[in-house]
C-alpha cells in the first residue's frame, strides 16, 4: 500500500505483492508505458522490496531535451519527471527521512520521462545488488539526495532512446560521456541534446529529429567531446577484433559497438570470463577465459550479456552474439599514443626476443607455457602497485567471479 508525503510529492511503496507493483505503476501514471513497467517489474521483482517515488523531479537530462525539442512540439509535455529509487530492504514510512541508513540496501534509481514512447531516462543501478548479473563491469558513483538524505548510486549510466532527439547511437554515446564526466574531472557533462549536436562535419542532414548515426559520426562525436578515438572494423582486424575489444574493455574503456546487420548500436561496458578454465599454450586471456561481453542496450535495462557461443546460458543475456558486432569505436585519452594492436605486436616481440625474451632469461617459465593478459593502466596506478609489491590492475571498476 502506498504512503504519500509532502502533498503527494514523495510516495513510499513496500513491494510485497503484485498489487504493490500495480500501485507503483499507478503512481507513475502518465510517465511510464505499460511495456516499460513490465520491463522494470521483470528486472527488479526478485530484488526490490521498497520503492521511493519522487514526483515532480527535475532531471537535467530530460530538461535539456524538453526545452530544446519537446516544448516546441504541438503536443504538450510536462517539464518534470519522476525518479524511482529502489531498495533491497523493506522500509517503513517513518524511516523515509532517514534513507541514508539504507545505503547498503540501495539498488539505485530510474528516471521516468513523460515522452510517451520510451519512458526510461537516466538510470543508475548497482550490478552488485542484482543476482542475475555477473562479470567485470565499469562503474562509478553518483550522489543522490532524497528528502535531505544523501545516498550514493553505483553503476554504469543507462538511458533509453526517446526516438526523436536521441536514437540508439546517441544513447550509447551519452552513457559513455556521462561515465567519463563523473569518473574523471577533465571531462564536462553533456546533456542529450548537446550530444546530438556533436556531429556536424560528417552529418548527412538535420540532426533533430534524428534518423540514426553512422560509425564515423560516432567517431566525430567522440572527437568533439575531447577523446582521440579509434575505430575498428571486423573485416580489417578479423583475427584480432574480439581480442582488441576485450583489451580495451579490460582497461576500463567502454566502447560503442555497432551491429550493422541489425541497424543497432550498444555500449560494451564489461566482460564475463570464466577463470576456472585450464588451457595450455600461449594464447591471450580473451582466447581462453572470455564467455561474452556486458552491454548496455537501450532497448533493455542495463548489464545485458552478449554471449560468445551458443547455447544461451542462464542469466541476463541478449539475443545478440559477439559475432554480430562488426565495428566498435573506443574513446582514447589524448596521451595514449599506442593503440591496442601495436601493443600486441610489441609485447610478443619483447617476450620472444632471442636475448632478452622469456625463454632466454628464465629457467623456470617458458613462453610456450604462459597465458598473457594485456590491458592499459595509468602510470599512477602502476607506480602505486609497484610500491606496494603487487601487480598493477586495469581501470575496470568491479570484479565478480562467475
Amino acid at each position: 500500500m502506498p504512503v504519500f508525503f509532502e502533498k503527494e510529492q514523495h510516495v513510499l511503496i513496500q513491494l510485497e505483492s503484485d498489487d504493490d507493483w500495480q500501485s507503483f505503476y499507478n503512481s507513475c501514471d502518465g510517465y511510464i508505458t505499460l511495456q516499460n513497467f513490465q520491463m522494470i517489474y521483470d528486472y527488479l521483482k526478485q530484488t526490490a522490496k521498497t520503492v521511493v517515488i519522487e514526483q515532480g523531479y527535475v532531471d537535467a537530462d530530460y530538461r535539456d531535451t524538453y526545452f530544446n525539442f519537446f516544448s516546441r512540439k504541438f503536443a504538450q509535455y510536462p517539464s518534470k519527471t519522476i525518479r524511482a529509487n529502489f531498495f533491497m530492504d523493506k522500509i517503513s514510512p517513518r524511516m523515509l527521512f532517514q534513507l541514508d541508513r539504507f545505503q547498503d540496501e540501495y539498488i539505485g534509481f530510474i528516471v521516468l520521462r513523460p515522452n510517451r514512447v520510451a519512458a526510461i531516462g537516466r538510470t543508475i543501478l548497482n550490478p552488485e545488488k542484482l543476482s542475475f548479473v555477473s562479470g567485470h563491469i565499469c562503474v562509478s558513483e553518483y550522489p543522490v539526495h532524497i528528502l535531505g538524505a544523501k545516498l550514493m548510486a553505483t553503476g554504469f549510466p543507462y538511458m533509453s532512446q526517446d526516438s526523436d532527439v536521441t536514437v540508439c547511437a546517441h544513447a550509447a554515446c551519452w552513457m559513455i560521456f556521462r561515465y567519463f564526466s563523473q569518473r574523471y574531472n577533465r571531462y564536462s557533462e553533456k546533456w542529450p541534446y548537446e550530444v546530438s549536436q556533436l556531429t556536424r562535419d560528417v552529418s548527412t542532414g538535420r540532426l533533430v529529429p534524428s534518423k540514426g548515426l553512422t560509425a564515423y559520426q560516432v567517431t566525430e562525436m567522440f572527437s568533439n567531446f575531447g577523446f582521440t578515438p579509434e575505430i575498428y572494423i571486423r573485416g580489417q582486424h578479423q583475427d584480432l577484433f574480439d581480442k582488441l575489444l576485450y583489451m580495451y574493455v579490460e582497461s576500463g574503456l567502454p566502447v560503442v559497438a555497432v551491429l550493422t546487420e541489425h541497424r543497432h548500436a550498444i555500449t560494451i561496458i564489461g566482460h564475463l570470463s570464466n577463470f576456472n578454465i585450464s588451457f595450455p599454450g600461449t594464447p591471450e586471456s580473451s582466447d581462453v577465459y572470455l564467455c561474452g561481453f556486458i552491454a548496455n542496450d537501450d532497448n533493455f535495462l542495463p548489464y545485458h550479456g552478449v554471449r560468445k557461443n551458443d547455447p544461451v546460458p542462464d542469466g541476463y543475456w541478449s539475443r545478440f552474439k559477439m559475432e554480430d558486432i562488426d565495428t566498435f569505436i573506443v574513446p582514447l585519452y589524448e596521451k595514449i599514443h599506442l593503440s591496442a594492436e601495436h601493443i600486441v605486436t610489441l609485447s610478443e616481440a619483447i617476450l620472444t626476443e632471442e636475448t632478452l625474451g622469456l625463454n632466454a632469461r628464465s629457467n623456470l617459465l617458458k613462453y610456450e607455457d604462459i597465458i598473457s593478459r594485456t590491458f592499459l593502466t595509468s602510470s599512477k596506478s602502476f607506480k602505486k602497485r609497484r610500491r606496494g609489491g603487487a601487480e598493477p590492475i586495469p581501470a575496470i571498476s568491479r570484479s565478480r567471479k562467475i
